[in-house]
């Protein structure tokens, strides 16, 4: 039996047969095997093939689990739909083989964009970091505004895109999705994303980080955030 959304391309067999290099060959795990690998098409995409066995998350609407990708694919899809950055999902879906879970996502490289992580290691101007800071507030304001949280939120899962020019404009995406959840408020699905990015910040400065914080604290117009 297999899961899939029609509307994408492909079929399952076809991206499960198709092999790349692999970018994260993570293995097993005791909550089953995963490994992501990159695909180059015939007309010059470079698209991210993300593969799992036996891996499953489990959560209120899904006690007894679900593949862990179509889970990432669902949370993938309602942020676009909130106009968040995501990578565009090209084929998602899962089967089982002989007692065997198999799971695949496959979406899009983010053109251009580079890790906060990466970007935090050159140097740039005041103004500009300003502007980073600033769009992921209100980036990540929507994001929890709309009850969604992150679940795994650090500059490696967040993505932004520099466009230059005499007004510089400031792209965020978001990755790492595979434990996102949607909470009752915006209270909830902040307080854990805000909590394990205050810990996770770094290479961000604390001078940054503290920007970031005034800045996201307006956009949520709250008092809770210390």
């Amino acid at each position: 039996m297999s899961t899939q959304n029609p509307a994408l391309e492909g079929s399952f067999d076809q991206w499960w047969d198709a092999y790349g290099e692999w970018f994260d060959p993570q293995g097993p795990s005791p909550t089953g095997e995963s490994g992501i690998q990159r695909l180059h098409t015939p007309d010059g995409r470079l698209l991210y093939s993300k593969r799992q066995v036996n891996h499953f998350h489990r959560d209120l609407t899904h006690p007894l689990g679900q593949p862990t990708l179509l889970h990432e694919m669902q949370a993938m899809q309602a942020l676009a739909r909130l106009g968040i950055g995501v990578p565009r999902v090209v084929f998602g879906g899962a089967r089982k083989v002989e007692g065997e879970s198999q799971a695949l996502l496959v979406t899009e490289a983010l053109d251009g964009y580079e890790s906060l992580e990466d970007w935090y290691a050159r140097p740039h101007t005041a103004e500009l970091r300003q502007r980073v800071i600033q769009q992921l507030a209100n980036t990540l304001g929507r994001l929890h505004r709309a009850g969604w949280e992150h679940g795994r939120l650090c500059p490696s899962n967040l993505f932004l895109r520099v466009i230059e020019g005499r007004d510089p404009k400031v792209d965020i995406a978001l990755l790492g999705l595979a434990q996102a959840e949607h909470r009752m408020t915006a209270h909830s699905a902040s307080r854990h994303d805000f909590e394990y990015f205050k810990q996770h910040h770094k290479p961000m400065p604390d001078e940054d980080w503290k920007a970031f914080v005034r800045a996201y604290g307006d956009v949520m117009e709250s008092d809770y955030i210390r």
